[in-house]
């Protein structure tokens, strides 16, 4: 499809769009915090900083250590800016079309050159989640490709609560996974989002959904490559492109033409 076919969608069923930023490790990280924060306050002036613990398997057994992230949170807590020793990430709930978010993105990623000068990008991934509802008179086939429906030849047995999918694919640029859980539930987001810093809704009464989880990334494995914020910003441009297109294929013509238009 030609980019100008990909339409943009006034009622989009987005939740949050996340990149993340792997980069080769910068143990005092801390003493840069304070700097960071000031380059980043005016648009992000709720800071937050959390301990998470890392478990890694050794040969004399199993270590545990706490590593410290800070967030830097916009006003409406709609967006966010996460940073820890090996890692930044950039996450909204506010997503106006993919330029705008790498807009974002590459202010953080400036800021984080500029001051912390990590040498390598190891990983970059990105992240859409989509909850798409069901309403009346509609169906879960007329809205998604039936694959990620309830399977027909159970559809007699009773009614739908809970089918979910997991589906891995090797692309040009790394690798796509697409997750589903579709039934009758009050969830938003999948599961394992855990802990964000922004404000994501939460639906106090269940009803027929399904949420959509594109996770596309970029890994440099054995390479090393050097971190340089025009090349971050073009892979991430790649991961989307293909991230797109699966939501395309994914769901129907009447839910993008009609549903979300």
């Amino acid at each position: 499809m030609d980019v100008a076919d990909y339409k943009k969608l006034e009622n989009q069923p987005l939740k949050f769009v996340l990149a993340e930023f792997r980069f080769s490790p910068v143990m005092q990280i801390a003493e840069y915090v304070p700097e960071i924060q000031e380059a980043l306050r005016k648009q992000y002036p709720i800071p937050e900083k959390r301990s998470e613990q890392t478990v890694q398997v050794q040969p004399g057994g199993i270590a545990v250590s706490a590593i410290d992230r800070w967030a830097f949170i916009s006003s409406d807590k709609k967006s966010a800016i996460d940073i820890n020793q090996e890692r930044l990430v950039y996450i909204t709930s506010e997503y106006p079309r993919f330029a705008g978010f790498s807009d974002a993105c590459k202010q953080a990623i400036e800021t984080l050159v500029n001051i912390v000068e990590p040498s390598l990008i190891l990983r970059i991934g990105l992240r859409y989640s989509d909850l798409v509802i069901v309403d009346d008179g509609e169906e879960i086939t007329g809205l998604v490709n039936e694959h990620f429906g309830l399977p027909n030849c159970i559809e007699s047995l009773g009614e739908a609560r809970q089918h979910s999918t997991d589906t891995f694919l090797h692309t040009e640029m790394g690798g796509l996974a697409i997750r589903t859980l579709y039934g009758k539930h009050n969830l938003t987001c999948l599961p394992d989002v855990q802990g964000l810093p922004i404000s994501i809704t939460a639906d106090a009464v269940p009803s027929e959904r399904i949420i959509l989880d594109f996770d596309h990334y970029w890994e440099a494995k054995d390479e090393s490559v050097s971190f340089e914020t025009n090349d971050v910003l073009e892979k991430l441009a790649m991961l989307h492109e293909t991230s797109r297109e699966a939501f395309w294929k994914v769901t129907t013509d009447y839910a993008r033409n009609e549903k979300w238009a």
